[in-house]
């Protein structure tokens, strides 16, 4: 009998080799870079049949590295099917902030009076004295225009956080004396009519502008809204010109002054012109050309052709008037009048020569309207012809309907000034004569005319009134 042995049974022996490797999973790397602004994903494979990446293994890597802010879905569900291995993949992204931006100015005015250069005609004539140094404005006039600055926007980063934007800085505030700024504040204004000035920190308006030296080939000429003052004095050529008062501390020499307000001069004027819209006080003038609105107190007039609305006052330890001719509309006072070599001297005294040629303006505009309706009348009694006859085109009635208006218009200023035209001359009528007064001596050479009267000195007279009495010039005791 055969005997087997029998060998036990290794289950599956066959079917394991020995020592075989363990399986390892994908590795998932998150690395955040750019402070913040963006996160990668990087994918180790899997080995010996380990894990492969899912989208869910993918968004828990990066929630536990705090990745939560705009996350790419759409990659991130492409790799968990189809997975990219070892390579660094963008899948995050952050906003970087965007910083503000500084407000800003646009100036509309000079800021620089430094190197002003003198001025060139159309005809490429070059003006010495005209350097523009003066730059006059209006009220409400826009000296600069602001532009706010702006907020900039924050940003964020992969893991949520805001990053702070700086912030724009605004304008430093440039209101100074007499300007302020708009309703939304983006522009500053000013209040006043005056010069205009900017100190490098501050727009400023004044009403007064200051002259510290003399009016001369560095300043140029002066032409101001507003008050003006002058340190020193005005040489030969140059004009000051202002629409308010103006008080110059030197001589004014072969020059012209205008003022809108009323003129002093610290000390004289010689060979010059002067316009003064106001009173005029100075101590000499001597061989000018002077038209003053209000009064004139001097010390001296010389040789000058003087033009007074009110009167003259010639006062002092001097105070007298030598040549020339003198107007007032009211009164001529002086201690010397003429001199002992008869030098011909004029004083007159009449109705203010403003008021006489304003009336000579509204006859001549009396006249001109007059005129003007008289051929409007014939062209509107043709026109309303064809209107009657029903044969008035659309651009005849135009020219009917124009016509009318400005009949009319014209009948109005018509009536206007024959009633401003009525006041003047009641005016003239009823005003009184003035009076010269000589406290001294008055010499034969002068010339007296007192309202239409006349009188020629003929032998010296002292301390003397002169007046109209009955359409004859009276002297008697001042």
């Amino acid at each position: 009998m055969d005997v087997f042995e029998e060998r036990p049974e290794i289950n599956g022996a066959e079917d394991t080799p020995i020592n075989a490797p363990e399986p390892t999973d994908c590795v998932i790397d998150v690395l955040v870079v750019d402070e913040g602004l963006a996160a990668y994903l990087k994918i180790a494979p899997p080995i010996n049949g380990g894990a492969e990446p899912t989208k869910e293994m993918l968004l828990a890597a990066l929630t536990n590295c705090g990745v939560t802010h705009n996350i790419d879905m759409e990659k991130l569900e492409n790799l968990g099917a189809n997975p990219v291995y070892n390579q660094n993949i963008l899948i995050a992204s952050g906003r970087a902030p965007v910083d503000g931006e500084d407000g800003s100015v646009q100036f509309h005015i000079k800021t620089e009076k430094s190197g002003l250069r003198p001025r060139i005609s159309a005809n490429d004539k070059v003006n010495y004295r005209d350097l523009g140094i003066v730059e006059n404005v209006a009220a409400g006039q826009v000296l600069c225009t602001i532009t706010p600055p702006t907020e900039g926007v924050a940003g964020i980063t992969v893991n949520g956080r805001e990053l702070a934007q700086i912030k724009g800085r605004p304008v430093p505030s440039m209101v100074g004396r007499n300007t302020e700024l708009n309703a939304d504040g983006t522009a500053i204004i000013s209040k006043i009519n005056g010069q205009v000035e900017f100190d490098g920190r501050r727009i400023n308006v004044t009403e007064t502008l200051y002259i510290k030296e003399n009016v001369d080939f560095s300043t140029g000429n002066i032409n101001a809204t507003g008050n003006v003052v002058v340190s020193g004095v005005v040489l030969p050529g140059f004009k000051v010109v202002a629409s308010g008062n103006v008080d110059i501390r030197g001589v004014v020499e072969n020059a012209q002054i205008k003022a809108g307000g009323s003129i002093k001069l610290q000390s004289g004027i010689i060979g010059s012109d002067l316009y003064c819209g106001g009173d005029l006080k100075c101590r000499y003038i001597e061989n000018s050309r002077i038209f003053v609105k209000g009064d004139i107190k001097a010390e001296s007039i010389i040789n000058s052709d003087v033009k007074c609305g009110k009167s003259i006052r010639v006062t002092g330890s001097i105070a007298k008037i030598i040549g020339g001719r003198c107007f007032a509309g009211q009164d001529i006072e002086a201690r010397t009048i003429g001199s002992i070599s008869h030098v011909r001297t004029c004083l007159e005294i009449g109705t203010d020569e403003l008021v006489i040629e304003r009336q000579q303006e509204l006859k001549a505009k009396i006249a001109e309207l007059e005129e003007t309706n008289k051929k409007l009348a014939s062209i509107i009694s043709v026109l309303r012809q064809h209107e009657v006859r029903n044969s008035l085109t659309e651009e005849k009635r135009k020219n009917l309907d124009s016509a009318n208006f400005s009949y009319n218009t014209n009948k109005t200023q018509i009536e206007e000034s024959k009633s401003g035209l009525d006041e003047i001359n009641k005016a003239i009528r009823e005003r009184g004569a003035g009076r010269i007064i000589c406290s001294g001596e008055i010499f034969p050479g002068v010339r007296v005319e007192i309202c239409g009267a006349t009188l020629n000195m003929t032998q010296t007279r002292q301390n003397v009134m002169m007046f109209n009495k009955d359409g004859e010039i009276c002297i008697g005791p001042r």
